[in-house]
């Protein structure tokens, strides 16, 4: 079964262009975001150039946020809005951590764009400080060559990164594969490529919301590889 957290995704949204050029970055930073908000409600509406999708998304985040479905939530977005995501945390999620819930979120919007997005409203307020602007968030991702470290884990919350350590531990050839909105499993194979094939097939069979990435083979990180 492809393992998930308790962190709800309510759309991810990426030009395929911009995920195509920008440089795929491996590791989290885990920087701390800037949480700062205003007690001005976010109109997504009159927001110029937000996507249908995007509007939509956050509308009825904000509906679930009122109604106690949701715990809270977290909309990111690039400049103009091409590259954005949005993320909840459920009604009873023991383990919701709102700076963390924002960490996973503006990792998928960076990874589409490219470079640090900007955190757009919390629970339905607006984040922008009297200038006009958002919050400037600190870059989320990173690359190094490197063996699987789950501390540095993108996209998979705080509290579900140890759930992976099964990977680190065993032996056989094996490939492991995550999802942006922090989907993961991993597969064991007679060869790592066919350990690889598994992986991506049983990855991309069971994710519904965000494509496979191929993060590991072995004990290696290939994603974001040069």
């Amino acid at each position: 079964m492809m393992q998930r957290n308790g962190i709800v995704e309510i759309l991810f949204s990426l030009f395929l262009t911009a995920a195509v050029a920008a440089p795929a970055m491996a590791q989290s930073t885990n920087a701390a975001p800037d949480l700062n908000k205003s007690d001005v409600p976010y109109d997504p509406e009159k927001a110029p150039g937000l996507p249908p999708e995007a509007q939509k998304a956050v509308s009825d985040a904000v509906a679930k946020f009122k109604s106690g479905d949701l715990l809270a939530f977290v909309f990111a977005a690039s400049p103009g809005f091409k590259v954005w995501a949005l993320n909840a945390a459920p009604k009873g999620d023991s383990d919701f951590n709102l700076s963390d819930l924002a960490r996973t979120t503006l990792e998928g919007c960076e990874y589409g764009f490219g470079q640090p997005c900007a955190i757009v409203s919390i629970n339905g307020f607006d984040t922008r400080e009297k200038s006009g602007q958002w919050p400037r968030q600190p870059p989320m991702l990173f690359w190094r060559p490197s063996e699987f470290d789950l501390t540095v884990l993108p996209f998979v919350p705080a509290t579900v990164r140890p759930k992976t350590s099964s990977y680190k531990t065993a032996t056989a050839p094996r490939a492991f594969a995550l999802t942006t909105s922090g989907a993961w499993l991993w597969r064991p194979g007679a060869t790592p490529l066919q350990a690889i094939d598994k992986t991506m097939a049983d990855c991309a069979a069971q994710s519904k919301t965000a494509p496979c990435i191929l993060y590991a083979v072995n004990n290696r990180v290939v994603f974001g590889a040069r």
